[in-house]
């Protein structure tokens, strides 16, 4: 009978090295592939916080050029109301006579509406 077994542990070095051959191509593959992970994470991280700078940046400069500008006139329009204690040529008239309704000129208002001859005056 042949010897077999030394063809046999022939074959399963052979088999063996061409295993742990792939398994280290592999790992090398694996390796390369994490490491290109983490230059990209890098890569990502980088540019996040350059977004985040530049907008930092910018919110920055808004604030300067609005300093420097000043806030907008006010319109023309945005005035307060006049009260009547505000009102120019108007005396406040003192007592009793100050609670009175008094009654204006037919002549110098409109007669349009109902209630135009009547004028409640408050100081």
């Amino acid at each position: 009978m042949p010897d077999t077994a030394s063809y046999d542990r022939t074959a399963d070095r052979q088999i063996a090295l061409m295993q742990q051959q792939q398994q280290s191509d592999m790992l090398l593959k694996q390796m390369e592939l994490n490491r290109a992970l983490t230059n990209k994470q890098g890569v990502l991280t980088d540019l996040r916080d350059l977004k985040q700078q530049r907008a930092a940046d910018t919110a920055a400069n808004a604030q300067r050029m609005a300093a420097l500008i000043g806030a907008p006139p006010p319109e023309p329009t945005a005035k307060a109301p006049v009260i009547g204690s505000d009102r120019e040529d108007m005396v406040k008239a003192k007592g009793k006579k100050g609670l009175r309704i008094e009654r204006v000129n037919q002549a110098s208002q409109t007669t349009q509406g109902s209630g135009t001859g009547l004028n409640i005056t408050s100081y």
